[in-house]
């Protein structure tokens, strides 16, 4: 279907007949009528029997085998791929494609998958004497007014056929289709009615060849929708990235081990956050999630932080549960904070023992509520505040989780169980000591003494520094760089700590994870380390299924095929240089990442499974992963982790770098690279897409404390430090930095103008 929770119609948005966007879409009608006119009925009945063939019914079903969504796709290839959009089939979700003959095949793997295309191509198993594929076409030689045809499978119906035209080819930006992470890309627009459930069909020009992939609609008129330029398809079905059916249905899916979904639903599971879709079976449209955590004796606390996108819904806590019908549910409904008491599965066994109207609840926001269960009374907070006391015994016992109604998308984080589950706050004692360092801070600035009394109690002072920013709104930017400031000292802090050890019993997985948290203050680490621990322990069992007895190349080989052809990771293919690509949380997440996080991620598995012999090669213009010999008549491998795994040998590799680079690399480049020089590697990359890519110099320096903080003795970084203290009015620190060049006298540097530089800065 068309709608999804990134590019959903609101129904609130109203259509104004003056407004440019009615304009641009009576243009839109209007060349759609005109290309109705200038297309010859003979032509679009010529390419309607040629396509009908090719043309498929895309359905997403749910847990319980029922079919939650419908679109449209088409055969690309005779060996049963098909194309369609990523939203239609939904992530870890089963799907079926029916043909145009009405016959039915489940999908046995999802052969290619993007988030940004919102592209997905399927694989069936059937004859490959059964299918015609479409040629796919060069969407680079498409030009405005380009006649074409629509197919595809409005509101689930098998077939239809829309002429139109090409009316302009846009870049979208993020906040198009509500995702500021998102980076700008090119977009067919097309004059054409677009119905629901047309999302994956082809758009195709006279000569038969596809031209795109239909994707969203506009919000404000049937007339104008989007469709993805074949040419990213064709990057798609170039650089493949397969995952079995078994594996894609476990994509996001909540751990049985944890939760246990009841009353149906779409729950799922990204980031530590879990997000809830669809309506329930229960109803109202209810749909519970408890945990498997043991509630306390007598009394108990549950708390979770909740966000609807919709105040209609009502999505909290469930407590005392029997893992069915019966339980309290605690949750803001249509903006109103409700106790209720469920002793059956229709309203009739409902009772509503509560509902207020809180101040402190906030619409559209997270929001923290809190429950306590004593023998005789139930409690209720919001964001702390005390809202609903209540004596009420009727029910004990069970499970605790989380709740939703109607049709509302909830996101649920920080869930917990517990005797006492109240924010701590900061004792009179330390907001005493805290508040008198932020004083001092304010008066004389941060000294290095100071920052460490600051990092030895983090969260208090990070807490105390941003009441402080809402006290005084104009210190806000000195404020602001304190907490940035401390959280930089403790990621610092972490990230020597796992480089302080023998270079064999250094996890590369938690350096990678600390140099991502720079940027990410709030990223839940635990789960992240929890989420590569599990993927370690599957590729451990994978590996030993496969190659029991197997040498180290050969047991690489296995793990190779467990992460690119089981798990679906991936080089980047359109935005190699966005900052997910060298954060490892993300790299987990979207199974997408750059050569060198790619081959962190290989290596640190390597060495929990105990593969030996395995390593980060650091070769000019691109990281790979080597694998040493165990004997002298071997052969040392290389591993080519961006282009899905491939092996070369030492003689490939060297000329793979020349022809990349233009230089042979050297024998340095063929041995083990030290964890240090990695994490260097990682960070300077960050460093180049800030100061070269996004020309954002200033966004560099998280990056650039760090590689000082590994490195002291490094002079670039020093120097461009200096710089960016100059940008930034810091004139004493850029002093500070020049001074060290000048007395170090690092080779390379022209030393004259620099001192001439360094006698140009203000003040002194």
């Amino acid at each position: 279907m068309f709608s999804s929770p990134s590019i959903a119609q609101t129904d609130s948005d109203e259509f104004d007949p003056f407004s440019d966007a009615a304009a641009e879409a009576l243009t839109n009608a209007e060349q759609s009528f005109q290309a109705r006119q200038f297309l010859e009925p003979g032509q679009v009945r010529d390419l309607t029997e040629k396509v009908r063939a090719s043309l498929v019914t895309v359905r997403q079903l749910g847990r319980d085998g029922k079919r939650r969504g419908t679109g449209s796709g088409f055969v690309v290839s005779k060996d049963g791929l098909i194309v369609t959009n990523l939203h239609v089939i939904g992530e870890g979700r089963s799907v079926e494609v029916e043909m145009h003959d009405g016959s039915v095949f489940e999908a046995v793997a999802v052969h290619a998958s993007d988030r940004n295309y919102d592209l997905a191509v399927l694989k069936i198993e059937t004859d490959p004497g059964e299918l015609i594929p479409l040629p796919v076409g060069d969407s680079s030689k498409v030009q405005q007014g380009d006649l074409i045809v629509g197919f595809g499978a409005p509101q689930g119906l098998t077939f239809s056929v829309v002429p139109g035209v090409i009316s302009a080819i846009r870049k979208l930006d993020p906040g198009f289709v509500g995702d500021d992470e998102t980076p700008e890309f090119p977009m067919l627009q097309l004059a054409m009615p677009i119905e629901q459930g047309n999302s994956g069909g082809p758009v195709i020009n006279l000569a038969g060849e596809v031209l795109g992939v239909v994707t969203l609609r506009h919000r404000v008129t049937e007339n104008l929708g989007f469709a993805v330029p074949s040419n990213d398809l064709t990057t798609l079905l170039e650089k493949p990235n397969p995952v079995p059916i078994e594996r894609w249905r476990t994509i996001g899916n909540l751990d049985p081990k944890q939760w246990t979904p009841v009353m149906g639903g779409d729950w799922s599971q990204r980031g530590g956050t879990i997000t809830a879709r669809h309506l329930g079976d229960g109803f109202g449209g209810r749909a519970l999630c408890l945990s498997s955590e043991d509630i306390p004796e007598e009394t108990y606390e549950v708390a979770v932080r909740v966000r609807l996108d919709d105040e209609a819904g009502a999505a909290g806590l469930v407590f005392a549960s029997d893992g069915e019908d019966v339980h309290y549910g605690f949750y803001p409904s249509g903006g109103s904070l409700r106790l209720t008491r469920f002793e059956g599965p229709d309203v009739y066994s409902w009772s509503i023992l509560e509902q207020i109207e809180v101040p402190s609840y906030m619409k559209g926001d997270w929001n923290l509520l809190r429950v306590r269960v004593t023998p005789d009374k139930i409690l209720g907070w919001v964001n702390e505040e005390k809202v609903i006391e209540i004596e009420d015994t009727a029910l004990r016992g069970g499970k605790a989780g989380l709740c939703k109604f109607r049709r509302t998308v909830a996101e649920f984080k920080e869930f917990a169980i517990g005797a006492d589950l109240r924010e701590k706050g900061i004792s009179d004692e330390t907001r005493k000591v805290l508040s008198s360092r932020i004083d001092s801070f304010l008066e004389d600035g941060i000294s290095a003494e100071m920052l460490n009394d600051f990092v030895n109690s983090s969260q208090d002072s990070r807490k105390m520094i941003l009441e402080k920013v809402e006290e005084l709104q104009g210190l806000v930017r000195e404020l602001n760089d304190l907490e940035v400031a401390v959280h930089r000292e403790a990621v610092i802090n972490e990230l020597l700590m796992a480089l302080d050890r023998p270079e064999s019993e250094i996890d590369l997985f938690e350096v990678s994870l600390q140099i991502a948290r720079i940027d990410e203050p709030e990223m839940e680490v635990n789960h992240y380390r929890e989420m590569f621990s599990s993927l370690v322990s599957d590729a451990r069992e994978y590996v030993n299924q496969k190659k029991p007895e197997g040498n180290p190349k050969e047991k690489a080989e296995a793990l190779r095929d467990f992460l690119f052809k089981e798990q679906g990771f991936h080089g980047s293919r359109n935005e190699y240089y966005h900052h997910a690509n060298s954060y490892v949380n993300h790299v987990l997440d979207d199974r997408e990442g750059l050569p060198i996080t790619l081959s962190v991620l290989f290596v640190e598995m390597a060495r929990r499974i105990q593969i030996p012999g395995v390593y980060g090669a650091s070769f000019p213009g691109k990281f790979m992963v080597g694998i040493q010999p165990e004997t002298e008549e071997d052969k040392t491998w290389f591993v080519d982790v961006y282009e899905g795994g491939t092996f070369h040998s030492r003689s490939k590799a060297a000329r793979m770098v020349w022809e990349m680079v233009g230089a042979p690399p050297g024998e340095s480049a063929f041995d083990p690279a030290p964890a240090k020089s990695i994490a260097t590697r990682m960070l300077r990359n960050l460093v180049d897409i800030e100061i070269n890519q996004k020309q954002t110099p200033a966004s560099a320096e998280n990056y650039i404390e760090l590689l000082l903080a590994i490195d002291p003795e490094s002079a670039h970084e020093r120097f461009q430090r200096a710089l960016l203290r100059v940008q930034d009015e810091n004139f004493s620190g850029a002093r500070e930095d020049l001074d060290w060049l000048l007395e170090k006298r690092p080779p390379g540097i022209d030393y004259m103008r620099l001192e001439q530089f360094r006698d140009s800065i203000p003040g002194e």
